[in-house]
């Protein structure tokens, strides 16, 4: 569907349902220390048939995980008399009942199971997460909708009941308070849906500019305090998105941050917020804050890319309708590129550690032996089906690679203007055109490929449709450098790990051996991939199996690392696997030892030095 289209459809849609009685939605969430949430609503309707959906395709996540295998205790009742409901043969996430004469509506109970961490797949598993002292609140998790047009603009009043004495955190607007009970104003079912809400036993809000704050929540109230240089380069994000994009699409926008090590760690897009979470030690342990230093700039980064300016044909007029993911690689790549660009510009990484990001990214596209067979935008369109992948068999089969191969492709693009234009103008100007116009609320901008092209075209002249097609609609056995070398640096190898490579490896927890034998590892020895054409699978290894001993000695992370260093003067490299009842040594056949990837520089222009380059003034700060 065409841009225009879309828009046209939405637009003419919205005031009718808006001008409807709103659907009251009530969360009790003084239940979820024992991982269950009730969810109770009133929902206005006139006798007859009624069909009621539960979120099936969830923004931000691109697919179809609408948790509705955790709904328990499902009961539909009209004036307080039970009702038969009958859930839908083709769509698991619609339920049928009727309302009957004389009735003004339906309510409608039942419980949001949590599971715990680490239990289940992606796609059974709920956003809406909790620990004994914090919880994040998914508000489609906890409601269903009245089909039929323009439904996103149905106004919605949703109400929280609060654990005693927890405070809470979110972009919707209170329009009453009761104890622990709170009442937000009435508001489009999309904009309650893109507003998830943080409640702690230990809260605290940091302001870090005008209309900016970041909203913490953590398990452990000692660990309150905020590192002075975190803050600031808060600030200065703040003030660099402004200067990167030029216009602001939200009235206010809020970082949604809980630190804990009981519920998942990942970030989550939304216009006027972003749902962060990071380990309990993400602020003060150095190893973990570095891994995680891209994270609060790439959700930020979202409300522009992906939440404003979003794929067409991933505008859809309700949660039941399927998105087409094919073009993730600019909603997700790009905004990887510049969540990378923004954490170096206001000070979260250093300019060193954004280039080894760069180049961790770059060796992990490097060993994706898919690439020979699986385009990269495949990989945007199958996006939901290789997400709860397990993974064993990533090199082979790709993974969800428009994000590492994203940033690599987005850098090559902006390297590539700056060239053209002598430094006059780079990705950056194209940024403050194509997510330009009137800010100041949010709203929903879709663009096709071709609107994407002419953007760029006008910032500088260039087969850009081919450059792409070339890119990302064909399978190609190397992954785009050209960033890297035309921007003056070169992807290099060394015997010793890089921080940010450190980082990276022990947030997965298990060994990186990628670069050297083609082997990944987790903590206890497993076999978790192997690259197909690499020493350690052509000495038999596989997923699945577990390395007990190295070179006739007890396993270890150490041992393992160190008989890998030693290949390089004439050390053997002997594994012994065990796969369920069986053992077999293998001789790996590799003399390289250690290597670990890295940039170095090269020879030109040092344009990525001007790339992550702040735009503000050093004594700039706080947001615009």
């Amino acid at each position: 569907m065409s841009r225009a289209a879309v828009l046209v459809l939405l637009l003419a849609a919205a005031p009718a349902r808006a001008a409807d009685p709103p659907v009251e939605v009530e969360v009790d969430l003084s239940g979820v220390a024992r991982r269950k949430v009730r969810a109770t609503l009133t929902v206005p309707a006139t006798p007859g048939p009624l069909t009621l959906h539960y979120p099936k395709w969830i923004p931000g996540t691109h697919g179809p995980i609408g948790p509705v295998s955790e709904q328990a205790g499902f009961r539909v009742a009209a004036g307080g008399s039970p009702l038969t409901w009958r859930r839908d043969d083709i769509d698991t996430h619609a339920y049928h009942v009727t309302v009957p004469e004389g009735a003004k509506g339906v309510e409608v109970t039942f419980d949001l199971l949590l599971q715990p961490p680490g239990t289940g797949s992606w796609l059974g598993a709920t956003l809406t997460a909790a620990s004994p002292k914090l919880a994040i609140l998914n508000w489609n998790e906890v409601l269903v909708y009245p089909g039929g047009k323009g439904v996103l603009a149905r106004p919605f009043r949703a109400t929280v009941k609060l654990p005693a004495g927890w405070k809470h955190g979110t972009a919707l607007t209170a329009e009453k308070a009761d104890g622990d009970r709170v009442t937000f104003t009435a508001v489009p079912l999309e904009e309650l849906i893109d507003s998830p809400l943080l409640a702690g036993e230990h809260l605290k809000e940091v302001p870090i500019g005008p209309k900016h704050r970041v909203v913490l929540a953590y398990d452990d109230p000692a660990k309150l305090d905020i590192p002075a240089d975190t803050k600031a380069a808060w600030e200065r994000l703040v003030t660099e998105a402004g200067l990167l994009f030029g216009t602001r699409h939200y009235r206010s926008y809020t970082f949604l941050l809980s630190l804990s090590d009981q519920v998942p760690n990942f970030g989550l897009e939304h216009h006027e917020s972003s749902d962060n979470r990071l380990p309990e030690n993400g602020l003060t342990d150095a190893t973990v804050k570095l891994g995680w230093a891209g994270l609060l700039p790439h959700e930020f980064a979202h409300s522009w890319n992906g939440k404003f300016r979003r794929p067409a044909d991933m505008v859809v007029p309700d949660y039941g309708q399927a998105q087409k993911t094919r073009l993730l690689w600019v909603y997700e790549g790009l905004t990887n590129y510049l969540g990378e660009v923004l954490a170096a510009r206001s000070g979260l990484l250093t300019a060193d550690q954004a280039r080894d990001v760069i180049g961790v990214a770059a060796d992990r596209m490097t060993q994706s032996r898919g690439r020979a067979w699986r385009p990269l935008d495949d990989t945007a369109a199958a996006n939901f089906v290789l997400l709860p992948a397990p993974p064993g068999w990533t090199s082979y089969r790709r993974s969800l690679d428009y994000y590492d191969e994203g940033t690599l492709l987005w850098l090559e693009a902006d390297v590539l203007i700056r060239k053209k234009t002598d430094g006059k103008k780079s990705l950056d100007d194209f940024c403050r055109v194509f997510y330009g116009g009137d800010g100041g609320k949010p709203r929903v901008s879709g663009y096709t490929l071709d609107d994407l092209v002419a953007a760029l075209n006008g910032v500088a002249a260039h087969d850009w449709k081919g450059h792409f097609a070339r890119r990302v609609s064909v399978p190609t056995e190397t992954p785009p450098l050209d960033g890297i070398t035309e921007g003056g640096w070169k992807l290099t190898y060394g015997d010793k790990p890089t921080p940010v490579f450190e980082a990276q490896e022990s947030y997965a927890k298990g060994l990186n051996l990628a670069p050297s034998v083609g082997l990944l590892l987790g903590a206890d020895g497993k076999v978790t991939d192997v690259v197909p054409d690499g020493p350690a699978a052509k000495a038999g290894l596989a997923p699945g199996m577990k390395v007990v001993a190295v070179n006739g000695r007890k396993y270890s992370d150490a041992g393992v690392k160190a008989a890998v260093a030693a290949t390089k003067t004439g050390g053997k490299l002997e594994l012994l696997t065990e796969t369920g009842e069986f053992y077999k040594t293998h001789a790996v056949g590799y003399a390289g030892g250690a290597r670990y990837p890295r940039l170095e520089r090269g020879d030109g222009p040092d344009r990525l030095a001007d790339i992550l380059k702040p735009l503000a003034p050093p004594a700039a700060g706080g947001g615009k």
